[in-house]
């Protein structure tokens, strides 16, 4: 019996929602771009991606919109050829399940069916799990490479269209190697961490410097949204928890073919939506370790916006710095750097975009220390965030300070 194709599962007008990061099937996108002039009036919701088609010019009749301005849909943003609707990781699971977001076809890429007919999603595992309970169809790619995972996000053949098959590597992002100014700032954040502590970071050179500053803790616990290598590196030198089941889960695993090879059923690090990471962990105080783009005096938050472009995302911070806050013992981290050059301050008087209220960060760390705002006062927030900041810009922060 002929493979179905893509253009026998899509309508005219369809809303796709496509899986991101190594949960997108490169081979079906491609498709999807060849079809659109024919089909018209397409919508692609795409979010975290790793493929070069997303930086090109969009085919005709294909419309995108995402909730991010990273990876290659970032250039897209950037050139103005996608909707950016911003939305925090568990908004879009509500919005999809509400179909205020709406999803008739999801295109995923899976592993091949195991004895019992059930692919894997891999090492995604995020809002795209919640588009397929309401989705019309699931139309998968099914990649000779994507690891069976643990955890539920698991489709039998029979809940899927198997529309095209591939053998191809997933798309690596290799680890950064971290600066010294973010290794000083994995030193100020790693002091809060205590043994047992459950973690959450992300990927890229900040997150990575921090695993490093954590590797004398013991029995570490992790809830990311994101993960990378830097799971491998906490695990070799004895810092995580390998005795507690599900100790160490993700809801996307996005780094080298190294940690890529790591994954399996009974491997160390497992997969889970974002509804079941961004809450409390019993016995283990949640440490949410989030960056941002710039933060201000009052300890409000800007992850989205460079100037008048949108860069960032909403992602999964507030939702983590809330739960971190509803963990006894836990805490709201936010790290960045003070400067992102001469004269380019990330700590500012007053930012023109929030992400996170002033509200929901517990300490702001730069490589010049630690701002705890927990109890503090407009002014001694604002005084304790310009003592952190970059010298040349401290004595001009400090004559904007609240009276």
């Amino acid at each position: 019996m002929a493979q179905p194709l893509l253009a026998d599962c899509l309508r005219p007008g369809d809303r796709i929602v496509v899986g991101q990061a190594c949960g997108e099937p490169a081979g079906l996108v491609s498709q999807l771009f060849a079809l659109a002039p024919r089909l018209g009036s397409l919508d692609a919701y795409v979010g975290f991606s790793l493929n070069p088609a997303w930086s090109g010019p969009m085919p005709e009749g294909l419309r995108l919109t995402t909730y991010c301005g990273l990876g290659t849909v970032g250039k897209a943003v950037a050139a103005g050829q996608a909707r950016v609707v911003p939305a925090s990781l568990s908004q879009l699971s509500s919005q999809l399940a509400a179909r205020t977001l709406p999803a008739d076809v999801v295109l995923l890429q899976v592993s091949p069916a195991d004895e019992e007919g059930y692919h894997s999603l891999g090492c995604t595992l995020d809002y795209v799990w919640d588009a397929v309970q309401v989705a019309r169809q699931v139309v998968v790619e099914v990649n000779a490479q994507v690891p069976r995972t643990r955890g539920i996000g698991r489709l039998h053949r029979s809940q899927v269209v198997v529309a095209c098959e591939s053998d191809t590597p997933l798309p690596e992002l290799p680890p950064q190697a971290p600066t010294d100014v973010q290794r000083a700032i994995a030193r100020q954040v790693a002091r809060q961490v205590p043994d047992g502590a459950c973690v959450q970071l992300g990927i890229g050179g900040l997150a990575a410097a921090i695993a490093e500053g954590l590797r004398d803790r013991r029995s570490l616990k992790i809830r990311s949204g994101m993960a990378g290598d830097w799971v491998l590196d906490l695990a070799d030198c004895g810092a995580l928890n390998t005795a507690t089941p599900d100790a160490c889960l993700a809801s996307l695993a996005v780094g080298s073919r190294r940690l890529y090879a790591s994954l399996s059923p009974e491997g160390l690090l497992g997969f889970a939506t974002p509804a079941q990471l961004a809450v409390p962990v019993a016995g283990s105080p949640l440490m949410a370790i989030n960056s941002a783009i710039e933060v201000d005096l009052a300890g409000q938050v800007n992850a989205e916006f460079l100037g008048t472009r949108y860069v960032g995302a909403v992602g999964g911070q507030p939702d983590y710095f809330r739960a971190a806050r509803a963990s006894t013992g836990g805490l709201a981290i936010l790290a960045l750097a003070a400067s992102a050059g001469p004269g380019a301050g990330r700590v500012v008087p007053r930012c023109g975009h929030v992400t996170t209220a002033s509200s929901d960060v517990d300490l702001v760390v730069t490589e010049h220390g630690v701002a705890d705002l927990r109890g503090a006062t407009l002014r001694e927030r604002a005084e304790r965030v310009a003592g952190i900041a970059d010298p040349l810009v401290r004595e001009q922060l400090l004559r904007q300070m609240p009276g």
